[in-house]
This record gives C-alpha cells, sequence and structure tokens, in this order.
C-alpha cells in the first residue's frame, strides 16, 4: 500500500501526531474536542497536533514547520505570541487567574471595544461566540417581547439550538425561496425550538421585505453576517445592509450583526465600519483576543441595559465570563492593533488581494477553474465546474454543493505537506498581521506546486 503524503512530507513524518491521535480516540469522542478539528477534518489523512508558534509560524510535535494561513479559524489577527500580549498575560497569572469578582481591566478592554466598534455603547465579556449569538437572542426577546428570530441560509451562528437551522442543508431540499422548509444542522434540535426561528435565502430584499410585512410583529431581531464567512464567503449585495437595517427599524425589529468572524479582522471597526452599519447588537470572538476564549457582546445603551438582576429583564452570567486571564489578552490585543491602525489594514488588504490575484493566476496557468472570494481579512479557494459563474452567486442556494470539496482537500494537502499550514476542508483561508511579503511569495511559489500535482 502507498503511503499517501502531505505534498513533500510523506505520513511517516507524522508519526508523533499519528500517535496521538490514535490515543486520543480512546479518549475523546472523534479525538478533538471540537468536532470541527476531530479526526474526520484530516481524513485520510493524520491530525496534526501542533506545538508552539510565533508571529505568522506554527511547529508540530514532528518538528515540522508551517506558515500559519488557518490562524486559529480566524482567530489570530495580530500573529502568534506578540510580545505585548504574552507579558500582559503571564503578569495577571502572577497576580492570581480568578476572583469571582470584576477586576481593573475588564473597564479597560470595554472601553476599548466601545471606542472602537461603531455601534457599541456598552459591553459584556463572554467566552465563546456561541455564548454571545445565545445571549443576543435571548436580550432581543427580553426586550421586544417577541418570540421569533430571522436568520439567513447557509449562516452558522454558533452551536446553540436557536442558531442550528437552515446552516448547511442541501439547497434541493430547502423547499421554496419565500416558504423554505426547516432543516436542523443535526439531530437534537427540539422542532419547538426550530417554530421560533425562521430562516430565508440572504441577499435578497424582497424576500426579506414580505417576510418583516407578514411577521414583523412577531419577530424579535434579524441575525446576519456582514460577509457569509461560513459558507463560501458571499459579499452582500450592493445596498442590501442598508435595506437590511431600514425595513428592521420600519418594523421595531432589532438588527443583530454577527462579527465573530469579522470583527477587528474585515477592519479595526470590523464589518460595522467597513458596510457603515450600526446595528442595535453585535457579536464578537475570535480575532477579539487574538487567540484566546474572549467574546463579547455590543450594543446600543437602551437594550443593554435590559439586561438586569430582574424578573422581567433579560439575564447574562458566566464564571468565566470576563475573566482576568482573557481580559488581559483582549485589551493587550485591542492596544496593539491600535497601534497597527488604518494604515496597517489597508497593508493586510494588500497582501490578501495580491494573495487572491496570484492564485487566480496560477489556476489559470494550471487549467483550473476556481472561485476565489473578493478578500474580507481571509478568503477561500473553491473548486468549480466550468460555466458555472460563481461570481454570480448570491446566497447558500447558489453555492451549496458546487464547489468540489475533494479537490480542494487535495490541494490543501499539497500546501501543508510544503510547510503552508491551509484549513484541511473547505473553509477561510485567513492572513494576519503578522505575515510578510515573502510569506506572500513563497505561499504562491508553493501554490503553483500544488496545483500542478492535482492530477497526479
Amino acid at each position: 500500500m502507498v503511503d499517501k503524503s502531505y505534498g513533500e512530507v510523506p505520513r511517516s513524518g507524522y508519526s508523533r501526531s499519528r500517535t496521538l491521535q490514535e490515543a486520543a480516540s480512546e479518549e475523546i469522542p472523534e479525538a478533538a474536542s471540537s468536532n470541527y478539528r476531530g479526526s474526520t477534518a484530516y481524513d485520510p489523512y493524520p491530525m496534526i497536533y501542533m506545538q508552539e508558534a510565533d508571529g505568522a509560524t506554527l511547529t508540530d510535535v514532528d518538528g515540522n514547520e508551517y506558515v500559519d494561513f488557518h490562524c486559529g479559524v480566524s482567530a489570530m489577527i495580530t500573529g502568534h505570541c506578540p510580545d505585548r500580549q504574552v507579558e500582559a498575560v503571564r503578569n495577571q497569572v502572577k497576580r492570581g487567574s480568578y476572583f469571582a469578582t470584576s477586576v481593573e481591566a475588564e473597564v479597560e478592554a470595554a472601553r476599548l471595544v466601545n471606542d472602537l466598534v461603531p455601534g457599541a455603547e456598552r459591553t459584556k465579556f463572554a467566552s465563546t461566540g456561541t455564548e454571545a449569538v445565545m445571549t443576543a437572542i435571548k436580550l432581543a426577546r427580553a426586550y421586544t417581547g417577541k418570540e421569533r428570530i430571522l436568520k439567513f441560509e447557509g449562516m452558522y451562528h454558533g452551536h446553540t439550538d436557536y442558531a442550528l437551522v437552515n446552516v448547511h442543508p442541501h439547497p434541493e431540499n430547502l423547499g421554496t425561496r419565500r416558504n423554505p422548509t426547516k432543516i436542523p444542522e443535526a439531530n437534537g434540535v427540539p422542532t419547538a425550538t426550530m417554530d421560533t426561528v425562521e430562516a430565508i435565502p440572504w441577499n435578497d430584499p424582497s424576500i426579506l421585505e414580505e417576510r418583516l410585512e407578514r411577521q414583523g410583529d412577531e419577530i424579535a431581531a434579524v441575525i446576519t453576517e456582514g460577509v457569509m464567512s461560513n459558507s463560501g464567503l458571499l459579499w452582500p449585495r450592493d445596498g442590501y445592509l442598508r435595506e437590511l437595517r431600514r425595513l428592521t427599524e420600519r418594523h421595531d425589529v432589532l438588527l443583530i450583526l454577527d462579527e465573530v468572524v469579522t470583527g477587528f479582522r474585515m477592519a479595526i471597526d470590523g464589518a460595522q465600519g467597513y458596510f457603515d452599519l450600526e446595528p442595535d447588537l453585535a457579536t464578537f470572538g475570535k480575532g477579539l483576543a487574538n487567540g484566546y476564549p474572549a467574546a463579547a457582546l455590543t450594543g446600543t445603551a437602551p437594550v443593554m441595559e435590559f439586561i438586569e438582576t430582574a424578573p422581567d429583564k433579560a439575564t447574562f452570567m458566566g464564571t468565566f465570563s470576563g475573566n482576568p486571564l482573557v481580559l488581559a489578552a483582549t485589551r493587550a490585543n485591542l492596544e496593539l492593533l491600535q497601534e497597527i491602525g488604518q494604515s496597517g489594514y489597508e497593508d493586510l488588504f494588500s497582501k490578501g488581494e495580491q494573495f487572491c490575484a496570484g492564485i487566480r493566476d496560477i489556476a489559470a496557468d494550471a487549467g483550473e477553474d476556481i472561485f476565489v472570494p473578493e478578500f474580507a481579512g481571509f478568503t477561500a479557494i473553491h473548486f468549480v465546474e466550468p460555466d458555472t459563474h460563481p461570481e454570480q452567486w448570491q446566497d447558500w442556494r447558489d453555492i451549496g454543493g458546487k464547489p468540489d470539496a475533494d479537490r480542494y482537500e487535495k490541494f490543501a494537502a499539497e500546501m501543508i505537506g510544503q510547510g503552508y499550514f491551509f484549513p484541511p476542508k473547505t473553509g477561510r483561508i485567513n492572513l494576519m498581521h503578522a505575515h510578510t511579503d515573502e510569506h506572500i511569495d513563497g505561499v504562491l511559489e508553493a501554490a503553483k506546486a500544488a496545483m500542478r500535482s492535482l492530477d497526479d
């Protein structure tokens, strides 16, 4: 039997990772605490166990080194282990990890978020984006006195029951565009829960207006991302987000902007700044603390101050919400981003656009049909059939099931073997401020070889 390879590195070069995966399979379901990075995410290759990181580079337990373009599933934005953040966390470790009280860093971190985010007048911290979205939905229901939530097909907002409706079903099963079939992402989502969630196609203002005209007096909030981050990176049609804001205001429906991916990555002021959009509530995670388990719920003062310890108000609790170690990391990261400033984000986007253009040219030279969406702090590579016109894709029904996932996985494996860590399955390919022009030159050279190898 031929030993399969990651590009130039044979599987025997991952012997320690393979041993750890075999041990983990006896202790942890799917060998990892998140199914996203579990054994099936890498199959038929072994899981890679990382050991250390610095700047834009990673090193695994077998000593293999990589330039990181996975970036912690978009969580890393300033780079791995920046000195200021490491020192801030180290100092807090010496003081104590948890007190069951608030700490000064909580005030300072909240002030930074409120200063940087256009729609943030008040901020509360949590540990995960899932928690932040869960609380945003609960707060919207409490504040409006209405029970239904409207979301969009193809958008992932964490793994609560209310979010796992019409995330990635096959488009053929969704029914009509105006009256879609509700489909849970997995078993375990109660029908009663699904009855309080509406899901419609994104990027279609007429369908949105029709649904709000019909059910606006029942809908507490509409939740959306600025770009469809978890389903191929589709962008909003020109003016769509402004129309969404206009329609929600007209029908007294709150607008929740999910910035867990785009926050502090798409711009220093996130998708809100990029699109000049001020929602009622917004959720953040990932890039907020550059890889530490931090999330935030922000919003206008009237809505956020409805979170109060009273039976007729909304609640927000959590033992590790606002943990001192994480707050130290958050504050240091936001201070770093302030120093990087607008010019730093312009440089990041310049590198991203160079990467996207380079991949398109390489694929064309290799005779591969691909779709690389516009850069948003991250991008994607979709292998497609000829004459599919992916530039016209607008929503999940357009993109669902269309890209050739197997071909991407082979390409990603080749890139990993050459020392460029890409998502092993189709997903976001990220840049961070630690990437240099040399990293972009190198990854494009590796991509040339990877494209040429696809039919070997």
